[in-house]
């Protein structure tokens, strides 16, 4: 009879690195799919579809990097002990997707919240230079997560493992995640505030939609804010571990389809297809510096279409 198996000398507890890397791609993966089943544009313009099939391909090459970085180590060259040393090319590669992606949905809502504010309350001369002041800080406080993601990298792409755990990469790391949740939040409350501010004073068909758009708006905003946030708590509980990689691997797709989800609810925020009536909202604009005009039109079903400029500014 065959003796025993010989034991292997050299074990290995992965679950601070490759374990937390491995949980991270099964949480990209089902992300992924779920920003897939929400990609819709049929009725869109062509500018609009451009961008949703732009961001789902770096997303879907997102996914895929994240997976060939693990596959790598624990298939290809499974027991191959230097690889576990390595930072795997594929792995710091899907970060710089990842930035492209999170800055142009990050860039979509500043845009909406600056297109919103200058057409329904920005009137003076000093609330216009306040926007443009806003959107000059918060581009740079997006862009921040790609000009020092460039930076992370030069010193982190190809070095050994033990490179990403020095106060150099530490500190860029925690200012891109920072970035990212301050970016967040501003857009979250700044959204807040100017539709809080809009339903103030208007028809109650008005007030409702933009309630239903305040808790879509906040309930997107919300999940984004948190996941990064998780991923900074544990960079700076853990940095000489990969933890944060199991919520951080999730954020490209995450942030696409906080995009898709906030297009998809248009009909929702609109009330359309409530007993039988169509209600259209392209527009909230004012007629006058005091005043927003409401217009009642009869439709061809029948129906009753509530005609405001609204959705030229909450859906650039």
């Amino acid at each position: 009879m065959a003796g025993p198996m010989p034991e292997n000398f050299i074990i290995l507890d992965l679950s601070s690195s490759y374990g937390a890397l491995s949980v991270g791609t099964w949480l990209a993966s089902a992300m992924w799919g779920i920003s897939s089943l929400q990609c819709s544009a049929e009725a869109d313009s062509a500018l609009l579809r451009y961008l949703i099939t732009f961001l789902w391909l770096f997303d879907t090459g997102n996914t895929i990097l994240c997976m060939k970085g693990n596959w790598k180590v624990l298939i290809a060259e499974y027991g191959k002990i230097a690889n576990l040393f390595d930072v795997q090319k594929f792995d710091v590669s899907h970060r710089s997707i990842q930035a492209v992606v999170i800055f142009v949905v990050q860039m979509y809502f500043i845009r909406r919240i600056y297109t919103f504010a200058r057409q329904t309350f920005i009137r003076s001369n000093g609330a216009k230079l306040g926007g443009y002041f806003f959107v000059v800080f918060m581009s740079v406080l997006a862009g921040w997560q790609i000009i020092g993601l460039i930076v992370y990298q030069v010193f982190g792409y190809g070095k050994p493992l033990a490179t990403l755990s020095t106060t150099r990469e530490i500190d860029l790391n925690l200012s891109l995640r920072g970035a990212a949740v301050a970016t967040d939040v501003i857009v979250a409350l700044g959204m807040l505030f100017l539709l809080t501010r809009g339903s103030k004073n208007q028809f109650s068909q008005t007030r409702r939609m933009l309630q239903r758009l305040v808790v879509v708006t906040v309930s997107s905003g919300t999940a984004t804010a948190i996941f990064a946030t998780i991923v900074l708590i544990l960079i700076a509980k853990y940095p000489n571990d990969l933890y944060y990689t199991i919520f951080e691997y999730s954020l490209c797709s995450l942030y696409f389809s906080t995009l898709l989800a906030n297009l998809n609810t248009r009909d929702f925020v609109q009330g359309r297809g409530k007993n039988g009536s169509v209600l259209t909202t392209s527009g909230f604009q004012a007629a006058n510096n005091n005043t927003n005009t409401l217009v009642l039109q009869s439709t061809n079903h029948g129906g009753v279409r509530v005609q405001e400029d609204f959705e030229s500014k909450m859906y650039p």
